[in-house]
């Protein structure tokens, strides 16, 4: 079974195994380790030369097309029953829907295959078991991303949505195959950081984007983004966001000043945010998620990803 679909869409989120010393937060809908993806936290800004840190869209635009081939894997209960079947239409949707948020970064997501593990032990069940039991049994193709779509993770009260735990395995939960927290998880795959990290360490990012200004910290604090604001996790605040997905709150960063949040930083696919509102990744995202896979791709990892 094999299709390339590109398209317009919406919508994802985030966890992997490790130590909760690492892992970057342990509330929400998803939890994922922040040194993976950055290395450690500065107390000094020292911006990583890797990366370019540009928000030119012209730069963005002169990307070559890249291919990320998807399996992606529906668990069902032992006789093969599902109370929401993982169907080959529901997988275009989401396939769809990656096309569609990863556009302006000349990603192109093609399915390779659909396949079914049939176990009710990780039907419904924890996210660190669900994991476990992927990794011995070996449900896992190499050279490929895989999707994994359980019915539900028993974390955080059944509330956890989903998580990224190896360069080329994450899962969401049936709820969200097709709503942002898709985009979200293959966010971190490919480089991508909460908007909110580090919000409540004592070098936070600061929400000044003067760089002549000694406070200025927005390379080496926070996603390491440049055009996405700082911002707090807005996890169970949701009241400070209006019905047009705009902020209304009055929550300030870690040296006290308050947070300058736009619209676009509510509803961008890698904050904390109403599901309803994420929609978009930044330029700046879109050239950190190149950069990143070029550096990764230099080192012989991302292998699984391909040039057009």
């Amino acid at each position: 079974m094999h299709w390339t679909l590109k398209y317009l869409g919406f919508f994802l989120l985030s966890i992997t195994l490790g130590t909760p010393a690492s892992e970057e937060n342990t509330d929400g809908d998803c939890l994922y380790n922040l040194d993976e993806i950055v290395g450690f936290s500065q107390t000094a800004c020292k911006p990583d030369p890797n990366y370019s840190y540009s928000t030119d869209p012209d730069y963005l635009n002169n990307f070559s097309e890249l291919v990320v081939p998807l399996v992606f894997w529906g668990i069902n209960q032992d006789d093969g029953s599902n109370d929401d079947f993982l169907t080959e239409s529901k997988v275009r949707e989401s396939v769809d829907l990656l096309n569609s948020a990863f556009a302006d970064m000349n990603i192109c997501f093609e399915l390779q295959e659909l396949k079914y593990v049939n176990d009710s032990e990780i039907y419904w069940t924890d996210y660190y078991k669900f994991n476990k039991y992927i990794r011995e049994n070996d449900y896992s193709k190499p050279a490929t991303l895989n999707v994994y779509i359980p019915y539900r993770f028993t974390n955080n009260n059944n509330s956890l949505r989903g998580g990224k735990w190896s360069a080329n395995q994450f899962s969401v939960n049936m709820l969200n195959y097709n709503t942002g927290i898709l985009p979200h998880e293959v966010g971190h795959i490919l480089g991508l950081l909460h908007t909110h990290a580090g919000a409540k360490a004592v070098n936070c990012e600061q929400v000044t984007r003067n760089e002549d200004d000694p406070d200025y910290n927005a390379k080496c604090s926070g996603d390491r983004v440049t055009d996405t604001n700082a911002m707090p996790s807005l996890y169970g605040k949701f009241h400070l966001i209006d019905t047009q997905c705009g902020y209304i709150g009055d929550e300030v960063d870690c040296k006290g000043t308050p947070y300058a949040i736009s619209e676009q930083d509510v509803r961008n696919f890698m904050a904390y945010t109403q599901h309803s509102c994420r929609s978009v990744f930044t330029v700046g995202q879109g050239i950190r998620v190149r950069e990143f896979i070029k550096n990764k791709r230099a080192s012989k990892k991302l292998e699984f990803i391909s040039d057009k």
